[in-house]
């Protein structure tokens, strides 16, 4: 089932991965996909937050080991 959420978040990514087919899994990590790397993290983090007008901690952005863990973050800020 795919939320407005997983919708939102799969836009962005695909966006700034520059990755039209992208497709996000909860288990999705940053060294399964070569586009990105620190500096798309950065890009996506505060697309992230435009896109939903959330912030998030300094520990946060840093600190997503999957794109679950993110999914689950913006969905508790956003609710």
């Amino acid at each position: 089932m795919t939320t407005e959420i997983d919708e939102r978040l799969t836009r962005v990514f695909r966006e700034v991965l520059a990755d039209p087919g992208l497709q996000l899994r909860d288990d999705l990590t940053a060294a399964s996909v070569p586009a990105w790397d620190s500096l798309a993290h950065v890009g996506l983090m505060f697309s992230i937050e435009s896109e939903f007008g959330i912030v998030f901690s300094d520990r946060e952005m840093s600190g997503f080991g999957t794109v679950g863990e993110l999914r689950r973050a913006v969905a508790d800020k956003v609710a």
